[in-house]
């Protein structure tokens, strides 16, 4: 037989069989016993004693009823309340009215309620500010109705201090189980306050180091905006230098020779006025005289004697033009802003790197072509605008060498507002031996194939109402990537192997225009359609 009391409690009925057999009264306990297939579940035993006519004690009856699962959700039931009163977090339950039925321990901590008999007085309107409520009745209340449930961030008010507590919220409708109608609201509530301010803390610090990355950032600008302009008050320093070395160890001798030339002329003309005059009364003079006239060829002499005057006044005009291109370049007599004729600047510039322009058995000629538009005088600085003209031409040059040999666009014509005054040479001041010089060497070249066009660059001037200069300096090189183009102003960039290029030119260039002038300067360019940079200054500055 197997016993339906288990080994532990038999002790405890014993105890409880003895007492029912020496009382007349009934008894009730709850145990542990054992059913036939050996599962331990839990009874209700109402027991009472079988008394027989003489009093004696025959037996007992007992009731059992097997309680196991309700003594399981009972322990469930208390867990559970366990859990709630022992939360953190706030824990709330009201009616669909809104009355508040439970508040556990934490809850009304955090809200500043003595008790829950206190809470039970209060409405969820108690529990938030007027705007807030709002909020709860006009939005989330119908989400809740919608889908059951609403998570998210929201405010609670703290009846104590009457401030609004920043809280993370999990809001539920809880439905009959037979009816499933919605009885009550349940609410699961964190107080976010400490978050929330690590947050702003965070943000304020990301803010803060923001803050820092940029002031550096900015110091590192001022600090390099302050070396462009050491550097560049180094260069034409030095430029200014090389101009008065040039001014002193060749304009002088060249002004001695150049005020001797004409004096040397009429000499030589009076000299062979002499001779012609010997000549006509002494036809016949001796043979010696005969002889030596014969060796030194007098008859070539005398007339070749005046063209190598001529020839050495040409050579010296050649060097005084150059010398007074040098000191129209620097302009370092001109450090302040004045009226000045760009189209010098641009001659001047044109005549420095002429060298480049000659073509050799490294690189073709290099074809410049100039539209002019009729300008006024533009007030700027001139020396350092020339030394934007030299930083843009020189890399000109250097991209049309690069694309020596290589399939090059040619350079398309380019309107520039004024047609009727394009190409004016009698204005533009481009020395004329050098000008027709090109002229005779561009017809004398035939045409190529497409793919490899004469190397070229263009510049156009233009008036633009109603005060603004552009400048369009354009060539038909190989053109410059989008990533290199970004990147062109930036100080000491550069494309060049090291040593052929300090990244400084074209910084510098942007800062003079940008700056020193309220202008703009931009680089026009895609890989393979050649580069234009457009140079825009006002024509009058306003602050002069």
């Amino acid at each position: 037989m197997i016993p339906i009391v288990p080994e532990n409690a038999r002790k405890h009925v014993n105890q409880i069989i003895t007492a029912l057999l020496t009382q007349r009264a009934g008894s009730f306990s709850v145990n542990e016993n054992v059913t036939k297939d050996c599962k331990t579940i839990v009874c209700e035993w109402y027991n009472n004693p079988l008394v027989a006519p003489d009093g004696q004690v025959i037996g007992v009856a007992s009731m059992v009823l097997d309680i196991t699962e309700r003594k399981r959700s009972e322990e469930e039931q208390q867990k559970f309340v366990a859990l709630i009163e022992n939360s953190s977090d706030f824990i709330g339950i009201a009616s669909m009215e809104g009355q508040i039925l439970y508040v556990n321990p934490a809850g009304l901590k955090m809200v500043g309620l003595s008790s829950l008999e206190a809470a039970k007085t209060k409405f969820l309107v108690d529990f938030h500010s007027p705007e807030a409520f709002a909020e709860l009745r006009e939005q989330i209340i119908p989400l809740m109705s919608q889908h059951g449930f609403w998570q998210g961030e929201f405010r609670h008010r703290n009846f104590q201090t009457c401030i609004e507590i920043p809280t993370d919220c999990s809001l539920f409708i809880v439905k009959h189980p037979e009816t499933g109608e919605p009885f009550c609201r349940v609410a699961v509530v964190r107080d976010i306050t400490e978050r929330k301010e690590a947050k702003e803390a965070l943000l304020k610090s990301e803010a803060q180091l923001r803050q820092q990355a940029q002031d550096l950032k900015e110091t590192l600008r001022e600090l390099q905006h302050t070396q462009t302009q050491l550097i560049q008050s180094e260069k034409m320093s030095s430029l200014g230098q090389l101009v008065a070395g040039v001014a002193h160890e060749i304009n002088n001798p060249v002004n001695f020779i150049y005020g001797n030339l004409n004096p040397a002329k009429e000499y030589t003309q009076d000299l062979l006025s002499l001779l012609q005059l010997y000549q006509s009364h002494y036809p016949q003079p001796v043979p010696e005289i005969e002889d030596f006239a014969e060796l030194i060829e007098l008859d070539f002499l005398k007339s070749d004697l005046l063209q190598i005057i001529s020839s050495m006044k040409v050579g010296a005009d050649r060097i005084r033009e150059i010398v007074l291109s040098l000191r129209t370049f620097s302009r370092l007599d001109e450090a302040e802003m004045k009226a000045v004729d760009i189209h010098e600047g641009i001659d001047s510039t044109l005549m420095i790197l002429q060298s480049r322009f000659k073509g050799n058995d490294q690189r073709p000629t290099i074809e410049i072509i100039k539209e002019y538009a009729k300008l006024p005088l533009v007030q700027c600085y001139t020396g350092q605008l020339n030394q934007v003209f030299m930083n843009i031409l020189s890399n000109a040059i250097d991209a049309l060498e690069e694309g020596v040999g290589k399939v090059r666009p040619p350079l398309g014509i380019r309107g520039n507002g004024d047609e009727g005054d394009q190409g004016d040479k009698g204005n533009n001041q481009f020395p004329i031996l050098l000008y027709e010089r090109l002229r005779q060497r561009q017809r004398s070249v035939q045409v190529p194939n497409a793919q490899c066009p004469i190397s070229t660059i263009r510049i156009c001037t233009q008036l633009q109402e109603p005060n603004q200069v552009t400048i369009r300096i354009t060539d038909n090189g190989l053109g410059i990537p989008e990533d290199v183009k970004k990147q062109l102003f930036n100080p000491f960039f550069t494309t060049k192997p090291i040593g052929k290029g300090t990244g400084m030119g074209l910084a510098i260039s942007y800062q003079i225009i940008r700056e020193r002038h309220g202008g703009s300067l931009e680089c026009i360019s895609q890989p393979g359609q050649g580069a234009e940079f457009v140079i825009k200054i006002p024509l009058i500055q306003h602050n002069s």
